[in-house]
């Protein structure tokens, strides 16, 4: 006899809960449990039952994906928690702007000071730059990675 989903649910709630408890998720947790409900779902819709036991199968898929989740979003909050506090915009600096922004470049290697000041300073996008160094926007990319790096490092304040 098959099992509908929500009985599946029902039984696999406390081993959701223990994944999402194990992998120290404290913020959001309704949001991850409807993730790991997903994924549930998933692996039963694909899973095989006649290569194993499915409770395993659902721990680690639902694990892994979890896992595969969480270093997204980490990896979205190293490029954006710093980016935040600058404008989105191009916009027309002040001359007391750009010597405020100019603080910040003590840190950085020129190419990073190129990133910072052509980014913020004059409204630049990624591709402009690329194109007005002669390279490739890979290397505008990480450059600015390396300049949140070091900013986020020396004035985030957490």
């Amino acid at each position: 006899m098959e099992s509908t989903f929500e009985e599946v649910l029902n039984k696999y709630t406390p081993m959701i809960h223990h994944i999402i408890n194990s992998l120290n998720i404290y913020k959001d947790k309704d949001r991850y449990f409807h993730e790991a409900t997903i994924i549930l779902w998933e692996t039963l819709q694909t899973t095989d039952h006649r290569k194993g036991s499915f409770t395993s199968y659902a721990y680690s898929s639902i694990r892994g994906k979890l896992l595969n989740h969480l270093k997204k979003e980490m990896k979205w909050v190293e490029t954006h928690a710093f980016v935040e506090h600058f404008p989105e915009q191009p916009s027309e600096i002040s001359y007391c702007e750009l010597e405020q922004l100019e603080k910040y470049t003590r840190l950085l290697t020129e190419k990073q000071k190129i990133w910072l000041i052509e980014f913020i300073g004059n409204g630049k996008k990624l591709e402009e730059i690329a194109m007005q160094e002669e390279v490739s926007i890979s290397a505008v990319k990480s450059w600015r990675g390396e300049a949140l790096k070091k900013l986020r490092k020396e004035y985030h304040t957490s």
